[in-house]
Parts: C-alpha cells; sequence; structure tokens
C-alpha cells in the first residue's frame, strides 16, 4: 500500500533576520527543485508580521524525508543565524528515526499520525 509522507512546521524568525529566512527558504526550495524529484510539494508560507514561516512538505514516502533530511544538512546547520524556534511540528505517515532523533536532540515536540488509514492523491495541479 502507498503511503505518503507530510512534515508540517512552523518557524518563528529572529527580530531582524526576516529576509534571511526567506533567502534561506527560497534557497532550500531551489536545491529540492533540483535534487528531490520524489518530493511531491514543497512550499513554505509566511505570516503578515514577518515572524513565522510554515513549511510544508509530501514525500512519496518516508525514505523520501530521510534522503531530504540529508542533502539540506547544511542549510539546517546555518539556520540558526535566523531561526528562533520551531513549532507545531507535525507528522503524518510514520517518521524516520532521522527526523524523530533530529526532534530529540532539540528538545522539540513532534506530534505524529504514524497510521495511514485512507485518503486519495492527486498529483498536478487541476488548477491552469
Amino acid at each position: 500500500m502507498y503511503e505518503p509522507f507530510v512534515y508540517l512546521s512552523t518557524y518563528t524568525v529572529r527580530d531582524g533576520h526576516f529576509d534571511e529566512a526567506l533567502e534561506a527558504c527560497r534557497g532550500v526550495a531551489r536545491l529540492v527543485e533540483n535534487r528531490k524529484p520524489r518530493m511531491l510539494v514543497f512550499q513554505f508560507f509566511a505570516d503578515e508580521p514577518g515572524r513565522q514561516i510554515t513549511c510544508l512538505q509530501v514525500h512519496a514516502d518516508a525514505e523520501s524525508m530521510t534522503n531530504h533530511m540529508a542533502v539540506i544538512s547544511e542549510h539546517l546547520a546555518r539556520s540558526g543565524s535566523w531561526l528562533e524556534s520551531f513549532s507545531n511540528a507535525t507528522v503524518l505517515g510514520q517518521p524516520p528515526a532521522v527526523l524523530s532523533q533530529w526532534y530529540r536532540e532539540a528538545g522539540e515536540a513532534l506530534d505524529q499520525f504514524p497510521r495511514h488509514v485512507a485518503g486519495v492523491l492527486r498529483v498536478g495541479s487541476p488548477v491552469g
């Protein structure tokens, strides 16, 4: 059975570092576009005050998330200059060990919904 893996998390940006955070997000998005063909959805959304950014990822499976963590490790290491904290981290699907470990080491919560029950997945946009 096909089991997609979904990751959603919100990042709080350090005061005065919002432009740096946006550029970092754009850089990761370019990396994903060029090196992550199994990533089905990868999007960042920012709030109006410029304090928070939410990341949405939909992977073909949890193994894709493991690969993603390895590919972006350098970006994660540099995020400390703009990243104040992360919150509301949620995974849909069985999280890979590397992701669970990353959150454990950071002392942050990771809400998990590991059992895929049912659903429909349509790849491609119906909008022009």
